[in-house]
């Protein structure tokens, strides 16, 4: 590989980071624009996959302006990358700089003396970032939904969407279970709660589950979204067979975890409205 604006002392980084994508089965380029808009020469532009992975060598490191802006030009486009900086564990770090790359979903590599990479911090894939709707209300559940997208989007997809599947799942029984204790329901609260979660939905939604002169609290298109919402547990409890199903996955991950603050929301609905 031939640098030409790469400083010296950032050199053997960048050829470790480039032998680490490559092993990867990454095509890496050197000190080219990402794509023609791009604001930003990184030193290593890698992809496979449909991922483009962009690092940044440097002897010492330092989150700049230019880096700030071009993270943020990243995310603005919502480009399915990862972003991080590489240096060494002797590189001299400012004070704050870790923080400002973990607000700004950068990552950050670490060569040690040995050239094997590690990762210091996770970068943020800009377009697998879900952002909901800011007008949602969530009522008791708010601080558990705010932990859950936290957790996506920032350290662990597949546990966040674990954990909003978990989280309606729980609320749609609470609304089974409200609606039993108002007498809409015919069934007892012991042969609710034995149901599995497809069953419970379909009892809050079918007209012989209630009682003579009760309506299904549960439309047939909430019914509809929640047995939507439901596939999300084979997305994060079934194995992948490989990293192409496991990339094929994590990229339905956003749209599964956009349903659920929605889902929250209208479950916290019902239940207030039925109290």
């Amino acid at each position: 590989m031939i640098f030409n604006f790469t400083p010296d002392e950032a050199r053997a980084i960048a050829l470790a980071v480039a032998k680490h994508c490559q092993r990867r089965g990454m095509k890496v380029r050197v000190e080219c624009a990402p794509w023609s808009a791009a604001p930003y020469r990184p030193t290593l532009f890698g992809q496979k996959g449909g991922l483009s992975v962009i690092v940044e060598a440097q002897g010492t490191l330092d989150y700049h302006k230019a880096l700030k802006e071009f993270a943020s030009w990243l995310a603005v486009n919502r480009c399915y990358a990862e972003f991080a900086l590489a240096t060494t564990n002797d590189a001299t770090t400012k004070t704050g700089v870790l923080e400002e790359l973990r607000r700004d979903g950068v990552g950050l590599l670490i060569i040690g003396d040995d050239g094997q990479v590690s990762e210091s911090i996770r970068p943020r894939n800009s377009a697998l970032v879900v952002t909901p709707d800011p007008t949602l209300r969530y009522g008791e559940c708010k601080t558990e939904v705010m932990s859950a997208l936290t957790k996506f989007n920032s350290v662990d997809r597949k546990d966040g969407l674990r954990d909003m599947c978990e989280l309606v799942e729980r609320e749609t029984e609470k609304l089974g279970l409200l609606a039993i204790n108002k007498g809409l329901l015919r069934l007892t609260a012991v042969a609710f709660t034995t149901q599995d979660w497809s069953g419970q939905i379909n009892t809050l939604a079918s007209p012989n589950a209630y009682n003579a002169g009760r309506q299904p609290i549960v439309s047939d298109l909430f019914k509809t979204d929640l047995h939507s919402f439901r596939g999300a547990r084979n997305l994060v409890d079934h194995k992948v067979r490989g990293k192409r199903d496991d990339v094929r996955r994590e990229k339905q991950f956003p749209e599964r975890m956009m349903q659920g603050p929605r889902l929250v929301a209208e479950l916290v609905y019902l239940q207030r409205r039925h109290r």
